[in-house]
This record gives C-alpha cells, structure tokens and sequence, in this order.
C-alpha cells in the first residue's frame, strides 16, 4: 500500500506539468461510469463536474498563456467535449425529475469547455 503511493507519488512528481490534467479527465470519466451504474447519482456527477474543472486551473497554472500551450489545451478542449457527450447521454437517460439536479454539473462542464475553446481560438497579443 505505502510502495504505491510513493510510487504514484514520484509519478506525479516527474510528469511534465503540462501533461498533469490527462489523470483528471480518467477519473471524470470513472466518476462518470459510476455515476451511471449508481443510477444517475448527482454527487459522482459532480465530482466529474469537479475533475474537469481543476483540468481548467492545471493549465493555468503551467503559467503559459494558451497560444504558446496551444496542444495541450487543444487535447483537454477534445475530452471535455466527449465529456460533455457522455453526460448529455445521461441527462436523456434520466427521469425528467432528475434532469434539473443533473444539469448543474452539465453546465459547470459546459464552462470549462467554451474557457479551453476561448484558450485555443485566441490570437497572439
């Protein structure tokens, strides 16, 4: 147990700091398997909601502005996209009394992706 901490530990240490936010969106889309398998469960939602979210702030935090990451923000606006597909797939599975507590962890998704988007349409100043 300990040795594999340490070990995810020296992973996280040595991974470029650009390439950080790609362990996020597999735990987004787990919390959304299982958010899925719970029936609809708005908390797993929500963490995958949260997931996506901190994606956003790993590439702010690079301290590179998006034009010069461009490939990295590119890669994050693709899988929030098909993030945003899976959880639209959920909200059409979903009773219509589910949807609305659904739909906040859509739109706070929704956010980060037109943010990316903004990120790799922007020119050079």
């Amino acid at each position: 147990m300990i040795q594999v901490f340490f070990a995810a530990l020296l992973l996280a240490q040595d991974m470029d700091p650009e390439k950080k936010y790609m362990p996020a969106f597999e735990a987004a889309n787990k919390a959304i398997d299982a958010s899925r398998a719970a029936g609809m469960d708005k908390q797993e939602l929500d963490k995958a909601a949260g997931e996506v979210e901190k994606v956003l702030q790993i590439l702010v935090d690079t301290g590179k502005p998006p034009y010069k990451n461009a490939k990295h923000y590119k890669k994050a606006e693709l899988k929030t996209r098909e993030i945003l597909r899976r959880i639209d797939t959920l909200l059409r599975d979903a009773g219509i009394d589910e949807r609305e507590a659904l739909q906040s962890a859509h739109d706070r998704v929704q956010a980060v992706h037109e943010k990316l988007l903004e990120g790799v349409m922007m020119k050079k100043p």
